[in-house]
């Protein structure tokens, strides 16, 4: 190994450090910043998944339901919520993290709140945790995120992500309005 080369654990760990270093902009004095009231979510309980290598934590008030990768049909996948069956589109989590690593085919579906959209991403052993709001180091609030707004924060001990359910839904469907396949 040569000097110039980080080890794979430094490089991740910058990696992450930088997902969480978009401070927001100085604003004017005059300006008012209206606070967003629901940021940082109040939620504890949170779906613990991988994608990307990277450990995904999705607060569990935002999971309509959880579902083997077996069922996908093409780019949609076919959920019951109990009322009527539903076309739901599929994304996988490890494209929108980070498009350029390769990791095994997902296991499993995480139907998203709006019963809309599925993350396609792998289980894990822990399939859920308690994680309490004070060890999470939050991003800013989701108007002053400048990139990539589905990060709601890391957390402090175990290096997990938290995704920002409602800021995701909002990109995937600004950016895959019309488009069949994700």
């Amino acid at each position: 190994m040569n000097g110039d080369t980080l080890p794979a654990f430094q490089a991740v760990d910058d990696y992450l450090d930088d997902l969480l270093s978009d401070a927001p902009s100085p604003l004017p004095a005059a300006a008012a910043v209206e606070r967003d009231s629901s940021w940082p979510p109040s939620t504890s309980g949170y779906l613990i998944c991988t994608a990307a290598g990277v450990v995904v934590a999705i607060p569990m008030n935002q999971v309509a339901d959880i579902l083997p990768a077996s069922s996908v049909e093409g780019d949609k996948v076919q959920a019951d919520d109990g009322e009527t069956r539903r076309s739901v589109r599929v994304v996988d989590l490890a494209r929108i993290l980070a498009d350029h690593l390769h990791e095994p085919a997902a296991d499993m579906l995480v139907v998203l709140h709006g019963w809309r959209w599925a993350l396609a991403c792998r289980s894990t052993e822990e399939e859920t945790s308690r994680i309490a709001s004070a060890d999470i180091d939050w991003r800013v609030a989701r108007p002053e995120r400048r990139h990539r707004p589905w990060l709601g924060g890391m957390c402090k001990n175990g290096r997990r992500a938290v995704l920002d359910v409602v800021a995701l839904l909002d990109m995937l469907d600004r950016d895959h309005r019309g488009n069949p396949s994700v």
